[in-house]
Order: structure tokens, then C-alpha cells, then sequence
């Protein structure tokens, strides 16, 4: 384990969102597994199409909350008082050459859209990867869905590396484009 890895469990960040709701930035523990189940049944299945894992298998979100390995990924879960209301992971890439930088992988509740829980919980998992040593961080969007987030992530400092037409299907067949947009981190991230 890094350095940076060993309080993971510990990290909580208070925000204050754009239209003054407060809520919470925190790791995923091992109690959150309900919550996170139930978290990921009420984001709209087209949504859920696009993950990279099947979110409403008990199984697959057992496995994330029992098997909190920071070396590999660190999940964050945005909450307001209730439940969960967003969910982000930076994942480190798999192999020695590229396993200094990480990917994020990002879900939030559609009643919580476009209010800036997205946006925080990408500084929280840039400032966590940093901290957890990594150089790099690569964010993929499908590009006519989630244009806002393009955006976002823009105005934050990442830049798009690349854009493959066609990256993504949806649940009727029909492609759409992928955007990839990367940020170094240290400086830039720390500066949200």
C-alpha cells in the first residue's frame, strides 16, 4: 500500500453545492452495501448501459463494498443526510506501464444533476488519486449524453486526448461517440 492509500478509508470532504444544498464527499466502507445497491436501481437503466459493470448485481456491488482494495481503486460516495446520491471510483490501470495513472468511474442520482455533485466528486477522486501517488487522471464520456460533464471537466483542467467515433452502443444499437480527457495531477488538481 502507498503512502497516500493508508487513510483512504478516512476521507470525508464537506461541500456546499451551487445551489447551497450541503452534502457529504466520504469512502465507501463496508456498510454501505445496501445503500449502494439501492443507489444504482434508481439510476435509469439507459444510464446504467453505459457503466463498465453490471451495478444491479448484488454480487458485483458486495464485491466493491467487501473488497475496499485502495491500491487498485478508491471509491467515493457523495451522500446529502440520507443515502447515497453519487458514486466515484479512481481505478488504477492495469500493467506496468500504465499503472500510474487512473481512471475515474462516475454515477450520480438524476435528482442530483447538474447541481455540482459530479464535479465535486471529480476534485475529491483527483485530489485522492494525488495523494495516492498517481500522475494522471483519464475520464471517458459518452459525448452527446453527458455534454455537461464534457464541460465540467474542461472548466476543472482536463483536456481531451481523444475522441473515437462510434465507442459506445446504446441499448437500441445505436453508436455514439467516446471522449477521453485527462488531467496531470499535483498542481492542477490541488488548485480546485
Amino acid at each position: 500500500m502507498t503512502t497516500g492509500t493508508r487513510n483512504m478509508e478516512t476521507y470525508r470532504r464537506k461541500v456546499t453545492l451551487r445551489d447551497g444544498d450541503s452534502i457529504t464527499i466520504r469512502a465507501l466502507t463496508t456498510q454501505d452495501e445496501d445503500a449502494l445497491y439501492d443507489f444504482f436501481l434508481h439510476i435509469p437503466e439507459d444510464d446504467r448501459h453505459f457503466l463498465r459493470d453490471d451495478v444491479t448485481s448484488p454480487d458485483v456491488v458486495r464485491e466493491w463494498t467487501k473488497n475496499l482494495d485502495h491500491d487498485r481503486a478508491i471509491p467515493l460516495v457523495a451522500t446529502d443526510s440520507h443515502r447515497i446520491i453519487g458514486e466515484g471510483a479512481v481505478v488504477r490501470r492495469k500493467g506496468a506501464a500504465r499503472d500510474h495513472v487512473a481512471e475515474i468511474r462516475l454515477a450520480v442520482a438524476p435528482t442530483w444533476r447538474n447541481r455540482g455533485v459530479g464535479t465535486e466528486l471529480i476534485r475529491s477522486l483527483c485530489d485522492v488519486a494525488g495523494k495516492a501517488g498517481w500522475n494522471a487522471v483519464l475520464l471517458e464520456l459518452v459525448e452527446d449524453g453527458e455534454g455537461g460533464a464534457v464541460q465540467a471537466a474542461e472548466e476543472m483542467g482536463f483536456v481531451r486526448v481523444g475522441r473515437l467515433e462510434g465507442g459506445a452502443c446504446d441499448r437500441d444499437g445505436h453508436l455514439h461517440d467516446l471522449v477521453t480527457l485527462a488531467i496531470p495531477l499535483g498542481r492542477q488538481c490541488s488548485q480546485f
